[in-house]
């Protein structure tokens, strides 16, 4: 159980079944269970892809970064204080553009619309990932850490990060008002990321912010509230 990767699983398993634990209590919407096996089938499929296409992960950008002495924070020896926070805001800034290329290129809008595709909204959206779209977003999140010279430790970290917020922002769950409101500030809540899954108009092209909800703000892709409550595909579904 020393191993970071065996602890950030379990981790991440167990958020998991609290979170749909959670979505029995307080949920937003009826549940669909009918959808966990795609869901789960496609989350499965992206992870083995990733794991087999490990060679050439951000992890392993990381680690011939270090060997190597390359990128930013290599460079100037960032101190670990200085290289968390600073990974952690540059990744997460980088995946919010992709996020946001996803849904403008025609090839990216063509692996993520399986992403939207899902009629439902629950912890199994977070997993539910075309797995052509898992291997573009590692081939990207490896250029960025080794570009960056991020720590390993802190691309485990990261990546772990990510993972745990893609469960929980896509979580039917019903956070009380005062929490989420504060919350939102600064970070997704279910809440905010369901509006971008909305399947009414342009409300898609909003919250595009994976964790930190602070890029929407900064470049006006925030929205508050969704069109309707309907999720899913745009009626007239011709591109992100």
């Amino acid at each position: 159980m020393n191993d970071p990767k065996i602890m950030a699983t379990v981790a991440l398993a167990g958020v998991f079944i609290a979170l749909a634990l959670l979505e029995v209590w307080r949920p937003v919407r009826a549940a669909a269970r009918g959808r966990w096996p795609l869901n789960l089938g496609l989350g499965l499929a992206s992870m083995l892809l990733v794991r087999l296409m490990g060679m050439a992960g951000p992890l392993a950008a990381a680690l011939w970064a270090q060997t190597n002495s390359f990128g930013l924070l290599n460079q100037i020896a960032a101190p670990i204080w200085l290289a968390i926070p600073a990974t952690i805001i540059i990744m997460d800034f980088a995946i919010y553009w992709q996020h946001r290329a996803m849904h403008i290129i025609p090839w990216g809008w063509a692996l993520h619309r399986l992403h939207h595709a899902d009629t439902g909204f629950d912890v199994t959206t977070g997993v539910r990932f075309n797995p052509g779209e898992a291997l573009v977003s590692m081939v990207y999140k490896s250029a960025i850490a080794a570009v960056l010279g991020a720590s390993p430790l802190i691309i485990i970290a990261f990546e772990t990060y990510l993972a745990l917020f893609s469960l929980f922002e896509h979580a039917n769950l019903r956070l009380p008002t005062r929490f989420d409101t504060a919350l939102r500030r600064f970070w997704v809540t279910p809440a905010v990321h369901s509006i971008h899954h909305s399947a009414h108009g342009q409300d898609h092209n909003h919250n595009f912010g994976f964790a930190i909800g602070l890029w929407d703000h900064l470049f006006g892709t925030y929205q508050n509230c969704a069109s309707g409550p309907n999720i899913g595909l745009p009626q007239h579904d011709t591109g992100g």
